[in-house]
């Protein structure tokens, strides 16, 4: 067992919530000196009230995971827990989006209407700022190879002039080399995975993958990888190959 890493996130999750050890066992309705106990000595808490922690603490599940490695005695690499992490470490991502273009090959009038819909109150500086940021990510990222996975039906929704714009933003990535992109056909839809998930390949055959889910960016478990792998893999077999993929772009022109 390695519970030091359950100790730490705890004790990391209680200072970022401003909470004294006394007022989180008061919070939680435990002891003063069990959670002395957990976060210094390393011993572990039952399920139960790891997960009463986690709660109180908004982790949304990161500190009952902690919990979960600390008893089976594996744990994720703590660098692998921040998709800021992952990115530079990666050598290549495939991305499934059921929904939209993923966000390393967004246009930069797509990205701007994203942002505008999804945060009405945003000045234009700020729209302005992230269209920059998201449009910019990959270029940041230049050992990155991405494939990617996604409708052909999200383009066709596009106004025509960001429709021409995006597609043209396409193709020039899989002009560098870098980006291999299939299109599932029209007609056909994307029943899993049901938001964007991106499978970071890593040094070492490890993988780490990533969701975009409704509270936000969440690094899956590895008890969670078998299911996703298969989702991606699903996608991938739904979709058309890559040189087909090309030719729908190029029509869209």
């Amino acid at each position: 067992m390695t519970p030091g890493i359950f100790a730490e996130a705890l004790t990391a999750a209680r200072e970022a919530a401003g909470l004294t050890q006394t007022q989180l066992a008061r919070s939680a309705n435990l002891s003063l000196s069990s959670l002395n106990r957990w976060e210094n000595s390393g011993s572990l808490p039952k399920r139960e009230n790891a997960e009463a922690l986690d709660r109180i603490l908004g982790c949304d599940g990161t500190l009952l995971a902690r919990h979960q490695e600390a008893k089976d005695g594996f744990s994720i690499p703590v660098w692998a827990r921040s998709l800021s992490r992952i990115e530079p470490e990666a050598r290549a991502a495939t991305v499934i989006s059921p929904g939209m273009v993923p966000g390393y090959l967004q246009c930069p009038s797509l990205a701007s209407l994203l942002f505008r819909a999804a945060r009405p109150w945003m000045t234009e500086e700020e729209v302005t700022r992230l269209t920059a940021l998201r449009c910019e990510r990959l270029h940041q990222l230049p050992k990155l190879r991405v494939t990617a996975v996604f409708p052909l039906f999200v383009l066709d929704a596009l106004p025509q002039e960001i429709q021409v714009e995006q597609a043209k933003a396409l193709l020039d990535w899989i002009e560098t080399g870098r980006v291999i992109v299939h299109l599932v056909p029209r007609g056909s839809i994307l029943l899993v995975p049901g938001s964007a998930t991106t499978v970071f390949h890593l040094a070492g055959d490890d993988v780490a993958v990533v969701g975009d889910w409704s509270r936000g960016t969440v690094i899956a478990e590895r008890s969670d990888h078998s299911a996703l792998l298969g989702m991606v893999s699903s996608a991938l077999a739904a979709a058309l190959p890559s040189r087909e993929t090309t030719a729908a772009l190029k029509e869209l022109l």
